[in-house]
């Protein structure tokens, strides 16, 4: 049986696991190039959240084990394909006739030649780095604007930095700990907006730091788009928060903590239904690793003393998000419900001709609101028309 096979059966179990205990099961356990160990670890990486990596980064680094360096090599590139980046892994061990990186990221912007190293208390090799990325330049297999990415495990890298500092190199090479790559991928999954995953790639790129302007936008986007997607779930005219022309504004929401474990307990009960993993994305956003399928998970609390207890906001954003996919569903989720209603992206599309629509300066979106009624949820169109959405529902 394979690795996802066993996860997918044992899920409980698994989440007890340490990397290297997963390593020992998957193919016949040796971690080679090309080997079916090193294709299931793979797989199995894609398929776990954030917090699963950052797990096993700390596991590669504090506990380190055989292998544990070529383990974070993996782990380290899986963090850059839920950055955006389109990325081609490198070999384990280099060998006659390759080029021997560890990774290659392809993003809004140069790409980035990864070098992933445990520790910087060995003098590493710029010239043998730059070399690398010389030959892809040659092969057309980066751009002659790439950059050379250093990941380094551990958080001392002042040796490291003197030496990119001191070389010829030092306008084409950075370097970022894996700790900090981590924070951005947590920042980028409470976002929901391409912005702000184009100024997370671009900040890994190598750029003149005399001016800070970069850094500041990123920190203000970030926060403003984390306001904006909190304030979406909640309806405007909610008499716990302040309404101003960029929408509402949260003083009292429901618990975050509540919201979030509402959503995922929607997404894996879809997941489980359609018999597939979906991964976050972004802060609503998920996906399948073969992107095949996608979803949209928004949550609501109740509104009390109101004719449509539930509210969300559907986002062009979304829409063009679902349908990047075979499969794209709009998932509505209740705080006090039990089951979800996952409407498929044609089904959605249709029903947003029939719902109220608000256009700001910087932001659109439908008005969703639903209706229980006997038991069995509605979503509520123009004029007071209701739908049943009892067909998509899925119990959790």
């Amino acid at each position: 049986m394979s690795l996802l096979s066993l996860w997918h059966s044992k899920p409980e179990t698994f989440n007890a696991y340490a990397i290297r205990q997963i390593v020992a099961i998957a193919g016949d356990g040796k971690l080679r190039d090309s080997s079916l160990c090193s294709s299931e670890l793979r797989d199995f990486l894609k398929e776990v959240d954030s917090d699963a990596l950052a797990k096993f980064t700390d596991e590669c680094l504090v506990d380190t084990f055989e292998n544990s360096g070529l383990v974070l090599q993996d782990v380290v590139n899986e963090m850059g394909r839920r950055l955006e980046f389109l990325v081609e892994n490198g070999l384990y061990r280099g060998k006659p006739g390759s080029v021997g990186f560890d990774g290659i990221w392809q993003g809004d912007g140069a790409d980035l030649v990864v070098e992933v190293k445990t520790t910087d208390l060995y003098n590493v090799k710029l010239e043998t780095v730059a070399d690398y990325r010389k030959k892809l330049i040659a092969q057309g297999t980066v751009s002659p604007d790439s950059a050379v990415l250093f990941v380094v495990g551990r958080q001392d890298t002042g040796s490291l930095e003197a030496q990119i500092r001191g070389s010829r190199h030092a306008w084409t090479m950075r370097v970022i700990g894996a700790d900090s790559l981590l924070r951005l991928l947590k920042l980028k999954e409470k976002s929901s907006s391409d912005q702000i995953v184009k100024r997370i790639q671009a900040l890994l790129q190598p750029v003149e730091y005399t001016r800070l302007d970069g850094f500041v936008d990123l920190m203000f986007d970030a926060t403003v788009d984390v306001e904006s997607a909190e304030a979406d779930e909640l309806e405007e005219g909610d008499a716990g928060s302040v309404i101003t022309s960029e929408g509402p504004k949260i003083q009292n929401p429901t618990s975050k903590g509540l919201l979030e474990a509402k959503r995922s307990e929607a997404i894996k009960a879809l997941g489980d239904k359609l018999g597939c993993k979906l991964v976050r994305e972004r802060r609503a956003s998920y996906s399948s690793p073969n992107d095949t399928v996608r979803a949209v998970a928004v949550i609501s609390k109740r509104y009390e003393n109101k004719a449509e207890p539930y509210w969300y906001a559907y986002h062009p954003t979304q829409d063009q998000f679902l349908a990047e996919a075979n499969s794209g569903y709009f998932v509505l989720g209740c705080v006090d419900l039990d089951r979800a209603y996952a409407i498929p992206l044609e089904k959605m599309r249709q029903y947003t001709l029939s719902l109220y629509q608000t256009t700001l300066e910087h932001r659109q979106y439908w008005h969703v609101k639903g209706r229980p009624i006997d038991g069995k949820y509605h979503l509520v169109l123009k004029g007071g028309d209701l739908v049943s959405l009892e067909e998509y529902a899925i119990d959790l």
